[in-house]
């Protein structure tokens, strides 16, 4: 059944609003003063892309708090993947250690283990998108999870 033009249209107003949380976020961050680009036209969704991306984990995120750490650390482990092959280990430990200077090592090693399966998916299954992933929104839609990305753009040939 198709749906009412009233809620068509409720829909289409929700989505900026949904976003507008992102664009704050990122003003009042390190990026203030940048242009920021809500959806640009001819770029793949970096939100559709970082769900697919933690895909094979999503199952074992049964809360919104373990929804975000996973995709704290695809986040994490995304970017990473972009650095030279020299540098992804160090940093994530850096990352690690910083974040979590309390951590027991257990905890610190899993993680690494988490970080460096996710890099291998990326390069796998990703390699061709090189966008950085600035930061991510979650928010509980009372029917599921909204997830907002703020990206760089894809380089384009001159």
């Amino acid at each position: 059944m198709p749906k009412s033009k009233s809620k068509r249209r409720h829909k289409r107003h929700q989505k900026p609003k949904r976003l507008e949380g992102l664009k704050r976020k990122l003003a009042q961050g390190p990026f203030r003063g940048q242009k920021t680009v809500i959806a640009p036209s001819g770029q793949v969704r970096m939100s559709d892309v970082l769900a697919d991306f933690v895909e094979p984990y999503r199952q074992s995120a049964d809360t919104e708090e373990a929804y975000r750490k996973l995709l704290t650390l695809a986040v994490m482990a995304w970017n990473t993947a972009l650095l030279p092959e020299k540098a992804q280990h160090a940093m994530v430990d850096r990352v690690l250690d910083e974040g979590l200077p309390t951590a027991p090592p257990e905890l610190k090693t899993g993680l690494k283990e988490i970080v460096h399966r996710l890099m291998a998916r990326k390069k796998v299954y990703f390699s061709e998108n090189k966008r950085t992933i600035i930061d991510f929104e979650l928010t509980d839609t009372g029917r599921g999870y909204h997830l907002a990305v703020a990206s760089t753009l894809e380089e384009t040939s001159p």
